[in-house]
């Protein structure tokens, strides 16, 4: 539980520049590839990597996430999962 909220708490922080490497990264990073940016608009630091991708049994394609974000001395680290949507999109559902 707490883990999905903080998880909430990373999504609620991050803004356009970062959410289009997120869409990179549950797209086409292989599971265990790292992904790391820095955003100077928010002054953030973000790594984020697959930890493992399966489909689920209403054939959703979904990908397990390891995500932390470093704000000045501030870091948070998420676990999370993301599900592809039918138009290409993804939903975050914890």
């Amino acid at each position: 539980m707490l883990g999905a909220l903080v998880g909430q708490e990373i999504d609620r922080s991050l803004d356009r520049v970062d959410e289009l490497h997120a869409q990179h990264v549950r797209e086409y990073n292989r599971v265990g590839e790292t992904t790391r940016w820095v955003n100077p608009d928010e002054g953030s630091q973000v790594t984020m990597t697959p930890t493992q991708t399966y489909q689920t049994s209403s054939g959703e394609y979904c990908r397990a996430l390891q995500t932390d974000v470093i704000v000045g001395r501030n870091r948070e680290q998420a676990y999370g999962t993301a599900c592809r949507q039918p138009d290409g999109s993804w939903r975050i559902v914890n």
